[in-house]
């Protein structure tokens, strides 16, 4: 009996794990915010494309695979339910206009509040954030990914960014006042 027509060849997946591997594992690596739980994801999600490739062909697998990898790793981190920091490659934005190192400090200080806070939001807000801020993903790009219409996106981000903004004005202290944090410094989402 002959194999599907859409059948991947041994050196097929091979190319397509070169060529997407790295990205996929670090997509993964944001959500799960685990390297070992991100290259696990990325492996079942070749695992799958092997076993069953999307009917439309080799064009769709990039998209399909980004989507199956961003449910895997929800999925992950829905389960295991674990609370840990963010990747520690998570660069801190450059400012050649404050070189003073109290605004240096105070720069640190704020990234860490923001880093805590996306820490804090469940999986689905962290994850839109992340396609948003860390993949520079557009709307219509994120609702083809996810598979859903774009109001739905605008609408899924508005709620993450407000459950950021609720994160991050609870984690200042009463010396601290929220409105003079401005979370546009560092990303334009």
């Amino acid at each position: 009996m002959d194999a599907p027509s859409n059948r991947l060849t041994d050196e097929s997946l091979r190319m397509w794990m070169r060529r997407l591997g790295p990205s996929l594992i670090a997509l993964a690596t944001r959500i799960c915010r685990d390297r070992d739980r991100a290259e696990e994801v990325v492996q079942e999600a070749f695992v799958r494309l092997w076993r069953k490739p999307p009917d439309a062909g080799e064009p769709a697998y990039g998209s399909w695979l980004r989507t199956t990898v961003t449910n895997l790793a929800i999925n992950v981190l829905q389960r295991e339910r674990r609370e840990s920091a963010l990747p520690e490659d998570v660069a801190e934005p450059s400012r050649p206009s404050a070189t003073t190192p109290v605004r240096i400090l105070e720069r640190r200080e704020d990234l860490r509040r923001v880093q805590d806070a996306i820490a804090r939001l469940d999986p689905d807000k962290r994850t839109m954030l992340l396609l948003r801020l860390n993949e520079s993903m557009s709307y219509e790009d994120i609702a083809r990914h996810l598979g859903v219409p774009v109001g739905t996106v605008m609408s899924r981000l508005n709620r993450a960014r407000l459950a950021l903004l609720g994160e991050l004005d609870s984690s200042f202290d009463a010396k601290t006042s929220p409105s003079h944090y401005d979370i546009n410094r560092y990303r334009e989402a």
